[in-house]
C-alpha cells in the first residue's frame, strides 16, 4: 500500500493530460499511488490512460460513464488505499517535488491537512496566486482565532481567505471521507468548496504553505468563460448554495461561516450574471456598476475570464458600447482569439466610462489608482459591493426569498 494516493478525473483533455500524468510521475517522492478516472471521455483519453498503465505499475485505471467531476473524485476516493489523499485535474500539472514537500510538512508538523499556493497558467502568462492566511501550523486555536473568521472570504468583495481547491492539498483520508462523499453530483461550479470548507471545519491541525506547487491551467474553454443555458446554470447554482448552506448551518458550533459562503458564491455568479441575475437586462445601468448608464461607450478594462464574458454579453445585447477593450496581457490574449488593446491606448478613444472587470478587491484598487492618474476619476468605474451584497440582488440571483427582505 503506499501512503499517498493521487486521483486525476479526467474528460476530454486529451492535449493536455500527457504533461499532466508526466508530472506525477517525475515526482522526486515515490510512494504513490496514481489512480486515473476516465469519466467516459470521447477523445483519446482512453487509450493514453492505458498506454501510461503499462509504462508505469503505480498506475490504476478506472473507465466509467460519463457522471462529472465530483462523480469522478468519488469513484477515485473508492478506489484509492493510500494513507493520505491527494487530486490533480487532468489538464493541470504539478512541481516536481510536490508531494516531497508537502508529505514532509504532514510528518514534521503532525497535521491533517497541508495546503500549498498554485499558479495560473494562461498560455505563457503565469500568476501566482497565495492563500490569505499567513504560513505556519494552525491547531484549534488557530484555526478558531486566525483561519475561520476568514477562511473562505477576507474583508473585501473578493479576497481568498484558504483557496477551495482539492489539488493543492493533501488531505489524510480519514479526514476528508464523509464530505467528498456527501458532495451533490450535480454541482459543476464551487464542487472543491462544497467539500473543503466543510471538512476544514472538523480538522484538529492544517498547515499552510506559501510555495506554489500546483499549475491551474486556464483555457478559453474553461468553465468561467462558458454561457449555458439560463435556467440549467441558475439551477445548479442553487443548489449548490443551499446544499452546502444547509451542511454549514450544523456545523455553526464550531464556526458560522454561513455569511463567508454567501459572499464566496456571488464571487461565482457575479460574473455569470448575465444569466444568473433576474432583469440584468432591463436594469437602467450596467449590473455592478451602477454609475455606468445603459446605452453608455465603455472602455472595458481587463480582458480575463470575466471581462471576456462581459464583453460577449454587451456585443451580443447592444446594452453598452464597447469602444475598446483593454488588457495588460493583450499580446497573449490576442493569441488566444480575445481582442484586447494596449491601456496605453485608451486616451485616443472618445468614451462615457471606463469599466474595470475584475473581480477581486485588491487588484480593483491599484487598476482604479493607476487609471485615476492618467483620467477623469468620474469616469473609472469599479463593481459595487454594497451594491452587490444587497438583499434586492441576493433576490435576483436566487440566493434570498422575497419574504424574507
Amino acid at each position: 500500500m503506499s501512503e499517498i494516493s493521487v486521483i486525476v478525473p479526467i474528460y476530454n483533455v486529451k492535449s493536455f493530460l500527457p504533461q499532466c500524468i508526466e508530472s506525477i510521475l517525475c515526482q522526486t517522492y515515490k510512494d504513490l499511488e496514481i489512480i486515473l478516472v476516465d469519466d467516459g471521455s470521447t477523445d483519446e483519453c482512453y487509450e493514453i490512460c492505458e498506454e501510461y498503465r503499462r509504462r508505469d505499475s503505480r498506475i490504476i485505471v478506472i473507465h466509467k460513464e460519463n457522471g462529472g467531476l465530483v462523480s469522478a473524485r468519488k469513484a477515485g476516493f473508492r478506489a484509492a488505499s493510500g494513507l493520505y489523499i491527494a487530486y490533480v485535474d487532468g489538464d493541470d500539472w504539478i512541481e516536481p517535488d510536490m508531494y516531497e514537500c508537502m508529505y514532509r510538512k504532514m510528518k514534521e508538523e503532525a497535521v491533517a491537512v497541508v495546503t500549498c499556493g498554485h499558479y495560473e497558467d494562461i498560455g505563457r502568462m503565469q500568476r501566482k496566486v497565495f492563500h490569505g492566511i499567513e504560513e505556519g501550523r494552525y491547531g484549534q486555536q488557530g484555526l478558531q482565532r486566525v483561519v475561520y473568521p476568514r477562511m473562505i472570504a477576507g474583508s473585501g468583495f473578493f479576497e481568498w481567505g484558504m483557496f477551495p481547491s482539492l489539488c493543492d492539498k493533501i488531505f489524510r483520508r480519514e479526514c476528508l471521507e464523509r464530505f467528498l462523499l456527501a458532495v451533490d453530483e450535480r454541482i459543476e461550479m464551487g464542487e472543491d468548496a462544497a467539500c473543503v470548507y466543510p471538512c476544514l471545519l472538523h480538522v484538529e491541525s492544517i498547515y499552510v504553505m506559501s510555495d506554489c506547487l500546483y499549475h491551474y491551467r486556464q483555457t478559453s474553454s474553461s468553465t468561467v468563460r462558458k454561457i449555458k443555458a439560463q435556467e440549467e446554470e441558475r439551477a445548479r447554482f442553487r443548489i449548490l448554495y443551499q446544499s452546502v448552506n444547509q451542511s454549514l448551518e450544523k456545523y455553526v458550533d464550531i464556526f458560522d461561516l454561513r455569511e463567508q459562503w454567501k459572499r464566496y458564491v456571488l464571487f461565482l455568479m457575479v460574473p455569470r450574471a448575465d444569466t444568473l441575475l433576474e432583469g440584468m437586462g432591463q436594469m437602467d445601468y450596467l449590473f455592478p456598476f451602477p454609475g455606468v448608464n445603459k446605452g453608455s461607450n465603455i472602455i472595458l478594462y481587463g480582458m480575463g475570464a470575466y471581462g471576456w464574458r462581459l464583453y460577449r454579453y454587451l456585443k451580443k445585447t447592444g446594452f453598452c458600447n464597447v469602444v475598446m477593450a483593454a488588457d495588460r496581457n493583450y499580446r497573449e490574449l490576442n493569441q488566444q482569439g480575445i481582442p484586447a488593446r494596449n491601456p496605453d491606448e485608451i486616451g485616443r478613444y472618445s468614451y462615457d466610462a471606463i469599466v474595470v472587470a475584475n473581480s477581486f478587491a485588491s487588484v480593483r484598487r491599484a487598476i482604479y489608482d493607476e487609471l485615476i492618474q492618467k483620467y477623469p476619476a468620474e469616469k473609472v468605474h469599479v463593481m459595487d459591493e454594497t451594491l452587490i451584497m444587497s438583499h434586492e440582488i441576493q433576490k435576483r440571483f436566487g440566493l434570498i426569498d422575497s419574504e424574507e427582505l
